[in-house]
């Protein structure tokens, strides 16, 4: 399995303590912060892994492990464009950085960071102002089953 809750943990935290802003997930149901805050959505990326297995034994289990590729949407949300642009500028050089450095202690690679871009969008008569950006990870998917020796085969000869 994906590490998903470690990942997220990385980057929750660490953007929270260097920005000192809420860090949410998109989709999570929590309440919309009053103030600036980030939020973040994760995309597993199916089409993009290698497709090679690796197949191991371990303990009296066989471990499956692929490489797989991960998007990670952030935006940046605020009252005006100059505090949004500024804080996803700030949250794009932590992942150059520290987060960077973070992520790759639990074996994920930062593989690509793309621009911060404008995300605005009009609700009514209303303006979210928002920048974004995306990355690119890089990590292994590990299963775990248990092995089953092949005990005996018939072999049959032409």
């Amino acid at each position: 399995m994906i590490p998903y809750n470690d990942i997220r943990k990385v980057w929750v935290q660490g953007l929270k303590i260097a920005l000192q802003l809420a860090v949410i997930n998109m989709n999570g149901g929590a309440d919309m912060p009053k103030t600036a805050f980030l939020v973040y959505n994760l995309f597993p990326n199916e089409e993009s892994s290698s497709g090679r297995i690796m197949v191991s034994q371990n303990n009296g289990k066989q471990v499956l492990q692929e490489t797989v590729k991960l998007t990670v949407s952030f935006l940046s949300y605020a009252d005006d464009n100059v505090t949004s642009t500024v804080n996803a500028m700030r949250a794009r050089d932590w992942f150059k950085t520290a987060g960077r450095e973070a992520l790759k202690d639990i074996d994920v690679i930062v593989t690509s960071i793309g621009n911060v871009e404008n995300r605005d969008i009009n609700i009514g008569p209303e303006w979210e102002r928002r920048m974004g950006f995306d990355i690119e990870l890089r990590t292994t998917d590990t299963t775990e089953q248990e092995f089953i020796p092949i005990e005996k085969a018939n072999i049959k000869r032409s």
